[in-house]
């Protein structure tokens, strides 16, 4: 099993709270089979209790910023966490916020990150008589985690609602992980002269120790003599800005004081003393997540009294010992009433079974692998961009200097920059320039994109652009509700350096008047719209352009993206030289929100299988896409050109690169392609679905063993020695293999299967090193293929195998160049960072067919026969 690590800011005894109690007592359970560790975020000081005999990571955090809180923690848990690791964070303040938004910077893609359902902020504030007013950030950092997660343990089933329908939460990732319930003596009752009610717990707002004394107080105007007995610490109230025990205290009249006691914390083990008397426990809480009082006085024998909330369905009822009520002061009270006027209701009650919450250590039993790594850029990049907007939409009113700031020259606010950090701060926080700048930015972009759509009407105007009866490519562009860049889409394809295209605009079922008057006033030479009176999703709306298309070649283009000038003419010569190919692709530009340039891995149809390695925007050929029948007009949600690529690829079809930059993706918002990415497995599972050939297991293998064998060797004879590994007799043919590790093992006698495997299996373990080594002279070598094509893969380091096997006479290069491997030299003339696709980066094979990649770091066991996928 992985080292699980709580990460917490409380831990009893150290620092109360109830989350803190869960910790400890998960941590103390777990600990005998499992290696266990704390992480108690903290601002006060806190001593390790030594008895625990569990290592606890102290780490501090700030008193106050709920993003600096959580980028405080997260920082210093990248320094304590360990690929593999399982790491549990609780849900409040969103702590866990900016741990799962740097997964990737943080190098955690390969932990389990769970987050602990305890109480959300925005479930917490409608149970409160006044609502806080800075909790709408934490509340958001705290659904945003939720979304992010691998997984989120609630502790009771009621909750898995809550989390998939109010969050968006998938339901297979959320896990019942009920709190353990202590076991307690049931009780040898006491009945007292007059019904008792015990209010067990802390007192507070949330806790609706206000609402226990309402209901209390109505019954005793009616005459019902009842005590009411609140057993548990001072809480405070925000409505009053007092101690909950004195805003109780106002409430009560003198004439009924007597029937209201205050007992204080009352230590566990004299429970069942205190509680003997008591009719019933009443747990009024207004919001709950499991409620262990409730659980513990039924383990006691006692009846409970409790509201109509999640964290009891299916648990706890009259069948299992519970009164139910409407969640309203008058539904309390009517509760109490029935229990103090009917003995045989109280009887039937205290006998009903005990409600079984569950096992709290099954969670733990097994650790589900994390969510793909694309997946998880895709949740983050989702998260941040709703951060932003919530962000934007609370700056303050443009001050002063704000507004002076609209007449400064550019250069003199770029100079602020140049500033001390503490004055630059102020400036930002009162004044913030950095924003006058970005405006000015979005305004000369505007202008430019204004100036280029003229420019292209302009040609129009002069006849530019006659029409032609049979165009080479057709261009589809779908439109929904949105046209906001569709002039500057158009633009680019008028921009073409090839003269022979035509344009067919699709709007798939727009309501949007805007949208639609913009479409029909469209008249435009080489471009007809075609409208469907509904909205029938992006795969349907391609294939309807497509259809009636009348070139050989087709280019789908979203609305909102763009071409570069050459586009037509590279792509089409590449296609046209490689008549088995289906489409040509290209690399990316990434520009508005990020600036980057997007380089695709290798193809290989491994990997293809694995996850989408082509861009959506291809020169397609006509006469494949209608072999193959089109889009999959089912696939709504995304993940459409990569099913298309599978079937032309089940269909024989091959593809051809053009290892330039003449695509320009256009992120902003919350996309189609970001909710696509948050969405992979479930994406992914979909594209299996429909090709249960590829994926069935003799054929995934087969295509395993001859696209990404685990092993590569240059050896003295081409047999193959072992299904993982795979043999060349020079190093020359290593061009055209695809094996993950490579070896020269020239001049041994035989290959040595079972070390080169363990090697492998080692460089497995640790990702970033660039070779295995044995103890031999000379030693015998295992490479990286990646870092043996491209010099700037960043691998380095070295694992020493204890083995003294020699390695062969021969040895390899230090670099061996590869078509498609490094980035081009020309990506760089761009000026803006480049991005790409690990050639080794697609991630396990998709589940249920076989396993699911490869072991875990911590998991250091000999690798079977046969590696992983």
């Amino acid at each position: 099993m992985s080292r699980l690590l709580f990460v917490t800011t409380e831990l009893h005894p150290e620092l109360s709270g109830g989350a803190g109690v869960l910790v400890d007592t998960l941590a103390r359970l777990l600990s005998p089979t499992r290696e266990v560790e704390i992480v108690l975020a903290t601002t006060e000081p806190a001593e390790p209790d030594p008895g625990r005999g569990i290592e606890v990571h102290r780490v501090e955090i700030p008193a106050t910023g709920f993003r600096e809180r959580s980028r405080a923690l997260s920082d210093a848990l990248a320094a304590i966490a360990r690929p593999g690791d399982r790491i549990e964070i609780q849900d409040f303040e969103g702590i866990a916020f900016d741990t799962l938004l740097r997964r990737h910077e943080l190098d955690l893609t390969r932990c389990l990150v769970t987050v602990r359902f305890h109480g959300p902020y925005d479930l917490l504030a409608p149970a409160m008589d006044t609502a806080p007013d800075d909790w709408e950030l934490p509340s958001l950092m705290e659904q945003e985690a939720y979304r992010m997660a691998d997984l989120v343990l609630v502790p009771a089933p009621g909750h898995v609602r809550t989390l998939i329908e109010r969050y968006g939460v998938d339901a297979d990732r959320v896990v019942v992980a009920p709190p353990p319930v202590a076991p307690l003596p049931r009780l040898e009752r006491r009945p007292s002269a007059r019904p008792v009610f015990a209010v067990v717990g802390r007192l507070g707002e949330m806790k609706g120790s206000q609402d226990a004394v309402a209901a209390a107080l109505a019954l005793l105007e009616e005459g019902v003599d009842l005590e009411v007995r609140f057993v548990g610490g001072d809480g405070w109230s925000p409505t009053t800005g007092t101690w909950m025990s004195q805003r109780l205290g106002s409430m009560i009249p003198n004439r009924f004081r007597g029937s209201f006691t205050f007992m204080g914390p009352v230590d566990r083990e004299r429970l069942p003393e205190v509680l003997a008397d008591a009719t019933a426990v009443i747990a009024p809480g207004r919001f709950e997540s499991f409620c262990l009082a409730a659980h513990e006085a039924r383990r006691m024998g006692l009846p409970v009294v409790l509201p109509d909330l999640p964290a009891y369905e299916g648990l706890l009822d009259e069948h299992t010992g519970a009164l139910v009520y409407d969640r309203t002061v008058n539904g309390l009270a009517g509760a109490m009433r029935r229990l103090a006027t009917d003995p045989g209701l109280q009887a039937s009650l205290a006998s009903a079974p005990i409600p079984d919450p569950g096992d709290p250590l099954a969670a733990y039993a097994t650790d589900p692998r994390p969510r793909h790594p694309r997946t998880q850029a895709g949740l983050a990049t989702a998260a941040a961009q709703r951060m932003e907007a919530f962000m934007a939409a609370h700056l303050p009113p443009p001050g002063l200097r704000r507004r002076i700031y609209r007449f400064l020259p550019s250069d003199w606010l770029h100079r602020i920059r140049f500033l001390p950090w503490r004055l630059q701060q102020k400036l930002y926080d009162e004044a913030t320039w950095h924003e006058e700048l970005v405006r000015r930015h979005h305004a000369r972009v505007a202008k430019q994109a204004r100036e280029r759509v003229e420019a292209v009407q302009r040609r129009i105007a002069a006849g530019d652009f006659p029409e032609v009866e049979s165009p080479d490519v057709t261009f589809v562009v779908p439109v929904h509700d949105d046209v906001r860049y569709l002039g500057e889409t158009l633009a680019s394809i008028y921009e073409q350096t090839h003269p022979s295209w035509e344009v067919i605009v699709v709007d798939d079922g727009s309501t949007d008047p805007e949208t639609r008057s913009h479409l029909e006033a469209l008249d435009w030479p080489r471009l007809r719209v075609v409208r469907h009176e509904t909205n029938r999703g992006l795969p349907a709306a391609r294939n309807t352009g497509m259809r009636q298309a009348r070139g050989r070649f087709f280019v789908p283009l979203d609305s909102d993206d763009e071409v570069e000038p050459t586009y037509l003419e590279e792509m089409i010569a590449a296609l046209e030289a490689n008549p088995r190919a289906a489409y040509a692709h290209c690399y990316a530009r990434l520009y508005q929100d990020i600036d980057a340039i997007w380089i695709t891995r290798p193809f290989n149809p491994y990997w293809q299988l694995l996850g989408n390695g082509v861009i959506g925007c291809v020169l397609l050929r006509r006469d494949a896409y209608e072999q193959v029948g089109g889009y999959d007009e089912s696939m709504t949600l995304g993940n459409e050109d990569w099913e298309m690529w599978l079937r032309l690829m089940e269909a024989g079809w091959d593809q051809v690169l053009v290892p330039r930059v003449l695509f320009d993706y256009r992120k902003h918002g919350i996309s189609m392609s970001v909710r696509t990415e948050a969405r992979f497995e479930e994406g992914r599972r979909m594209v299996r679905d429909r090709h249960r050939g590829l994926y069935e297991t003799a054929a995934f293998r087969a295509c395993k063993e001859r696209w990404y064998p685990l092993v590569t060797v240059v050896a003295d004879t081409t047999d193959r020695p072992h299904p993982e590994v795979e043999a060349v007799t020079s190093v020359d043919g290593l061009l055209d293999t695809w094996g993950k590790y490579v070896a020269d093992v020239r001049g041994l006698e035989e290959v040595p299967v079972d070390l080169l495997l363990e090697m492998a299996a080692a460089l497995e373990d640790e990702p970033s090193a660039e070779r295995a080594v044995t103890s031999g002279s000379p030693p015998l070598v295992l490479r990286r293929r990646w870092s043996l094509h491209d010099p700037g893969s960043g691998h380095a380091g070295v694992v020493a195998i204890p083995s003294p096997q020699p390695g062969g006479t021969g040895s390899l290069p230090d670099h061996l160049p590869r078509h498609g491997w490094s980035v081009p030299a020309d990506a760089g003339r761009w000026g803006v960072p480049v991005q790409r696709q690990a050639p080794e980066g697609s991630g396990p094979r998709p589940a249920p067919w076989g396993g699911e990649g490869h072991a875990p770091k911590n998991q250091k066991a000999k690798p079977s026969p046969r590696a992983p996928p």
